[in-house]
């Protein structure tokens, strides 16, 4: 059975152009016609800077970001950090908004509340303190029966993961998913008062279940509580 790809629907962003009521000429009142309905400044790279509590990399923290294109509809990238925090994309289009997801948006910044690109062409959004918003809960991923080299890939939705038209489960076999060594703890990054968190572990498969994605056993785990997690989570 094919396998979804995990995906965000695209939405249509309205372009909001402005124009000027002073009473001008005809060549004048052209000139700013033409520069209203010119595109919005485009941004060549986005950068900034996620400050995250205590320590380990990202967690499971993305940076979302939607850009229009020419037709009026909007294109979404995700954007992993480093283990700093620190992310830079380069892009082409007119940024509309930008979200960070730990499992549910904890930061989001629309059109009016995002800078100027700068002369090159940048966007900094600075630093996003997060410190506050999140804690982080840590869960081991084992199996009764497993080599001792096994890996799986873990994914973590609040609310459970969105199905295919047959009800197929999404696929984990992109970076965006960690990779696990079985037996292993993993840290995530969640809101506190997070409810129906979900679990959805992959196997890998291929020649002796080597690291060879997306066609693997998978299995979901939750609903639970970012206040409440599982210690194990354990594979059949």
């Amino acid at each position: 059975m094919p396998r979804l790809f995990a995906t965000v629907p695209l939405l249509v962003f309205p372009l909001l152009l402005g124009c000027t009521g002073k009473p001008a000429s005809a060549d004048t009142t052209r000139g700013e016609t033409q520069a209203a309905m010119a595109p919005s400044p485009q941004a060549t790279a986005l950068l900034g800077q996620l400050l995250l509590p205590g320590e380990g990399g990202r967690r499971g923290v993305e940076v979302h970001v939607w850009m229009a294109e020419p037709g009026g509809e909007e294109r979404q990238l995700w954007i992993l950090p480093d283990g700093d925090g620190r992310f830079a994309q380069a892009m082409s289009g007119a940024l509309t908004r930008v979200h960070v997801s730990a499992g549910s948006d904890v930061h989001r910044m629309d059109a009016s509340d995002l800078p100027a690109p700068d002369d090159g062409g940048q966007i900094d959004l600075g630093t996003i303190d997060l410190r506050e918003r999140l804690v982080e809960r840590r869960v081991r991923v084992r199996a009764t029966e497993a080599a001792p080299d096994a890996v799986v890939r873990v994914g973590l939705w609040i609310g459970p993961p969105q199905t295919g038209p047959q009800g197929e489960l999404p696929s984990l076999g992109s970076k965006q998913f960690p990779t696990v060594e079985l037996g292993r703890e993993v840290a995530w990054l969640l809101p506190p008062d997070a409810g129906a968190v979900h679990f959805l572990v992959e196997r890998p498969d291929g020649p002796d279940h080597a690291t060879t994605w997306p066609s693997g056993a998978q299995q979901v785990f939750g609903p639970y509580e970012s206040s409440a997690f599982p210690l194990d989570l354990v594979l059949d």
